[in-house]
């Protein structure tokens, strides 16, 4: 509902130069002493609307294989994602430009609904992801990026203990 709205809402000037980013990423879960969490994700952002110069609205889809290690349980899932997305960039350095992203309220659907020890109510979640980076090129058309995702149903449902990849190393390049 939330990414209807945002397409409805973005100007007919948003302009179609999609954007693809492929990440991989391990770390610990929080809450979970004995389970840590990778993950490897490839995300396309075709669509974006420049509010200014620093700062972008975007649109797009992502999947994600994220896996469970050191803990019994379901050992992986598949993540399938729609996100929108706020970008604010930092000043023109010569050809480099550093650049803050934030994702909330993707609607998620994750093949089973659990990973390791962690559970979900049903198959139905939301991804949210904060990610620094830098862009850099001729026309800053490549990226990388570090980021933080996360997976949980927002507490609309019981279990939600949410899941996890706490460092993410992403590459993008714009098409």
């Amino acid at each position: 509902m939330t990414l209807l709205l945002l397409i409805f809402w973005l100007p007919l000037s948003a302009t179609a130069v999609p954007a693809l980013w492929l990440s991989g990423g391990y770390g610990p879960q929080p809450g979970d002493r004995h389970q840590s969490n990778s993950a490897i994700g490839l995300d396309w952002v075709p669509y974006h609307y420049a509010r200014s110069n620093r700062q972008w609205l975007s649109v797009g889809a992502s999947v994600a294989r994220l896996h469970a290690h050191g803990q019994q349980g379901n050992e992986a899932l598949w993540a399938l994602s729609l996100f929108p997305q706020l970008t604010l960039n930092g000043p023109l350095w010569g050809n480099q430009q550093a650049f803050f992203q934030v994702r909330a309220l993707g609607p998620t659907y994750l093949s089973d609904t659990s990973l390791g020890s962690r559970h979900q109510a049903n198959h139905f979640a939301f991804q949210a992801q904060i990610l620094a980076g830098i862009h850099f090129g001729t026309r800053q058309q490549h990226a990388v990026a570090i980021a933080y995702r996360h997976y949980s149903n927002a507490n609309l449902n019981q279990p939600n203990d949410g899941l996890d990849v706490p460092f993410m190393l992403s590459v993008g390049l714009t098409l």
